[in-house]
């Protein structure tokens, strides 16, 4: 017999599946058949075998090393608070969000905080404002790291500018084009008017809890004492990034005398893509880094091959690692 005290689970409807499931899925997949399509998979195999793959395995230490420093940071974000989450923890965490973001695209960041929320007791919305902080941190970060990739190669891109004038064109109409302005004036506009009007709603007064929230776990954070560690840790969590990726040019000979710059414009177009919701990163960063390799002459089969290889290897390394952490939260839970 049920028990009518305990609410029945609410059936998550099709719409929502699809939107965030297989959208993502089917987006990766396409964009991957759309690289790989008008390339021979004899040619495609034969620029893969030619890698070195010991270089290519080097470059995962930096990888696992940089989502480590992410959990001392994040710990940074939470201290302040008024709590003390053990690190091993919150990097066990961060390392299944990851492996969960394949299965199912930015779960994972709700995942690990879920995880952290009952092992070290720590209040979910508390956790959740950490980890929007945290990606904020990120998204400023690459901004930067774009923004030094334009200035480091801006010769270079305006002569790709010159030689492509239909892209110039196309980039002053936009920006010369009253409706991007008229847009963002009337999200503006009706965002005012959703918060002023219907501030009773359900949804708009649970937002507005949490940005109230937000704003004062952040002012909190603001007072820590500890803000040269957290650009230290920034500055190592996207340096052991940057190597990451960067390492592996040296395991292909036709990106290993490309140079550093071209290695930042990549890195900087890749970790831009990663903003698109995809199954950790499937379709999205190989077009990325297949457009920022081709800007440099690579051809459009090495550039592929380039992208296929290292986003093969990286992403099981990353899914293990995942499964590893979540293995080690189980037993854990186990034990206590």
């Amino acid at each position: 017999m049920e028990n009518p005290e305990v609410p029945k689970a609410p059936k998550k409807s099709l719409l929502n599946t699809l939107v965030k499931i297989v959208l993502p899925l089917l987006l990766g997949v396409a964009i991957v058949y759309y690289l790989i399509s008008k390339i021979d998979p004899k040619e495609l195999w034969a620029v893969l075998k030619s890698a070195n793959w010991a270089i290519l395995a080097s470059s995962l230490i930096f990888g696992l090393l940089g989502n480590t420093i992410r959990g001392y940071r994040w710990e940074l974000f939470i201290k302040p608070l008024g709590y003390s989450p053990k690190v091993s923890v919150l990097n066990f965490a961060i390392y299944g969000g990851y492996a969960v973001n394949f299965a199912l695209p930015r779960a994972g960041e709700i995942w690990k905080c879920g995880i952290i929320a009952k092992e070290e007791k720590i209040p979910f919305v508390k956790l959740f404002g950490t980890m929007v902080l945290d990606r904020i941190f990120d998204t400023v970060t690459v901004l930067i790291i774009c923004l030094a990739g334009f200035l480091l190669n801006m010769q270079f891109f305006i002569e790709q500018l010159q030689h492509n004038k239909s892209t110039l064109d196309l980039i002053i109409m936009i920006l010369k084009s009253p409706v991007l302005y008229i847009a963002l004036v009337a999200a503006v506009i009706t965002t005012y008017i959703v918060f002023k009007f219907f501030k009773e709603n359900v949804i708009v007064r649970k937002i507005k809890e949490f940005v109230y929230s937000m704003i004062n776990d952040m002012k909190a954070i603001w007072k820590m004492k500890t803000k040269v560690r957290l650009l230290l840790y920034t500055i190592g969590i996207w340096g052991s990034y940057f190597l990451y990726f960067y390492i592996t040019f040296y395991a292909f000979d036709f990106t290993a005398d490309l140079g550093i710059t071209a290695g930042l414009i990549a890195f900087a177009l890749g970790s831009l893509s990663m903003g698109i919701p995809s199954n950790g990163g499937l379709g999205p960063w190989q077009l990325a880094v297949v457009a920022a390799l081709m800007l440099y002459g690579v051809s459009e089969l090495n550039a592929t091959a380039f992208a296929t290889g290292v986003f093969a290897v990286q992403s099981v390394w990353v899914i293990l690692c995942g499964l590893a952490g979540i293995a080690i939260l189980a037993l854990r839970k186990q034990k206590a």
